[in-house]
């Protein structure tokens, strides 16, 4: 071994022993980025992190880059198990040479990963136009499963921790000014989004009991296709504090990174398909109060960081752009959209929930969805019939009003979506936007029933447990008088979104 008086030899010699293919016989490709280099040889991908010191991360010593790669593979093992292989010594022989094999002094070290193609990443697939619904469904399905397992931290104080990365976000965006940003661009951002961040103060206080250790860093470039489901990797391992928040800042992100490439829609989809698989359904929409805010200072993380990257001030420019315009205060709605099993309700919610109020739109509420959760089944599981008893149907109703409610208090928007058949049931809605004193509007969606029959009999792998049988007996109603706005819905699906968009007055 060597003595440990021998001097310390730089890593520009390391990285270019790595560079040139020492380990492996043949060179490798070469990715770089602020803070770490990976090489990709064959199946194979090998991260050495630089020696640097960013402030905000130190990768400066020996030991600091071996204690940080070794945190990084056992964080990400807990999204990613199968990528994160283990952590390699890079030692010096004798003869002044480098080695895998830990023969002679330790110099610095490598985390070993198999490599996926690059095409997986799904930042790479928003770009060729290749995400829909189905993708982003699963991949919240994904990160909600990941949250609702996360360590929790307690105790903490969240509102102090909110506060220190604002009081970043001001100090590095106005370091940057006027240079990459305009001077009265940044202060219209900070300004919103302090108005934003008084405003959700209680929000914020209630949600340090809800922090946990999350992945930090989650947007569409951390995210990859692992033979073909979205998988999280490369979470925040450097310092804990930006990875110890409450779930809904952490997923904030990822909606803010899908609103960046215009693809409203699918933040709203990711947006409810993870507030569906959470447990404390109550609690989560009361939260989205903090939303707005956690959206604006996603934004300006990536404003800041784009900024510090060669060719970045475009870029930089447009996120600053997104924070200015995510600050942006809208009142909420509720829409509610009945009708019998066939119609097309929850396609058309879909179609208009991102449409509704402030990004990423409205949480659509889905009584066969919440039917299914209060029985304790997984979403693709069928019911019996002992689920659809007039007390289960009263208990979903109830629990739909509830979320409304919750969601509708805290500043978001929020459109249901059920059958309505009983007069009772709408009425509900409209008392609950009356006693709120925001806009109501129900829309109601009829076809002939030989066309509803078609259309059930076509159904695949909807949530929906309803079949010929249950528009039977939905026929048998005696519905009463529907105040709501009704729409034909026997024609394709556009022309029904169409005629709603254009009764409620949002955007196509």
């Amino acid at each position: 071994m060597f003595n440990a008086d021998w001097p310390a030899i730089s890593q520009s010699f390391v990285i270019e022993w790595l560079r040139r293919g020492g380990p492996w016989r043949t060179a490798p490709e070469v990715v770089e980025t602020h803070a770490a280099f990976v090489f990709l040889v064959g199946e194979r991908a090998y991260k050495l992190k630089k020696a640097v010191d960013l402030g905000y991360l130190d990768f400066s010593t020996l030991e600091q880059r071996r204690e940080a790669l070794e945190r990084e593979l056992r964080l990400n093992r807990r999204t990613a198990p199968h990528l994160y292989l283990r952590t390699l010594p890079i030692a010096q022989s004798r003869e002044a040479t480098f080695n895998l094999d830990g023969e002679g002094r330790i110099v610095d070290w490598l985390l070993e990963m198999r490599r996926f193609a690059s095409d997986a990443l799904l930042s790479e697939r928003g770009d060729r136009g290749q995400l829909d619904d189905a993708l982003i469904k699963e991949l919240a399905a994904h990160v909600a499963d990941f949250h609702e397992r996360a360590e929790r931290v307690v105790p903490y104080n969240w509102p102090a921790a909110v506060a220190r990365i604002a009081d970043e976000n001001t100090r590095d965006l106005r370091s940057q000014t006027p240079a990459i940003f305009s001077p009265a661009n940044v202060e219209e951002a900070v300004a919103s989004r302090e108005r934003l961040r008084a405003a959700c103060a209680a929000v914020l206080a209630r949600q340090s009991s809800d922090v946990r250790h999350c992945h930090g860093d989650m947007h569409l470039g951390n995210v990859f296709l692992d033979d073909g489901r979205p998988t999280l990797f490369d979470c925040i391992e450097f310092d804990d504090f930006y990875a110890t928040i409450p779930p809904l800042y952490d997923i904030a992100f990822l909606f803010m990174d899908l609103l960046a490439r215009a693809l409203p829609r699918l933040a709203n989809c990711g947006l409810n398909s993870w507030f569906m698989r959470l447990e404390s359904w109550v609690d989560a929409a009361q939260s989205l109060k903090a939303l707005p805010l956690y959206l604006m200072l996603r934004a300006e993380i990536r404003a800041k960081t784009e900024a510090r990257k060669p060719g970045g001030v475009d870029a930089a420019r447009r996120y600053l752009g997104l924070a200015r315009q995510l600050g942006e205060v809208q009142p909420p709605r509720l829409v509610a959209i009945g009708g019998f099993s066939g119609t097309g309700k929850s396609s058309l919610a879909k179609d208009v929930a991102w449409r509704i109020g402030a990004a990423p739109g409205a949480l659509h509420l889905r009584t066969d969805e919440i039917r299914k959760r209060l029985a304790g089944k997984e979403l693709d599981e069928r019911l019996p019939i002992a689920a659809y008893t007039l007390e289960a149907t009263a208990a979903t109703y109830a629990k739909l009003e509830e979320l409304a409610r919750a969601a509708l208090s805290s500043g978001q928007s929020a459109i249901v979506d059920a059958v309505f058949a009983r007069e009772e049931e709408r009425h509900a809605m409209s008392v609950l936007a009356k006693a709120l004193h925001i806009r109501f509007d129900g829309i109601w969606l009829e076809a002939p029933r030989q066309m509803l029959e078609r259309r059930l009999t076509a159904r695949r792998g909807d949530v929906s447990d309803a079949d010929v049988a249950v528009l039977h007996k939905q026929l048998t109603y005696d519905i009463g008088h529907v105040a709501w706005h009704h729409i034909d819905a026997s024609g394709d699906a556009a022309s029904v979104t169409d005629s709603a968009v254009a009764h409620l007055g949002v955007s196509t």
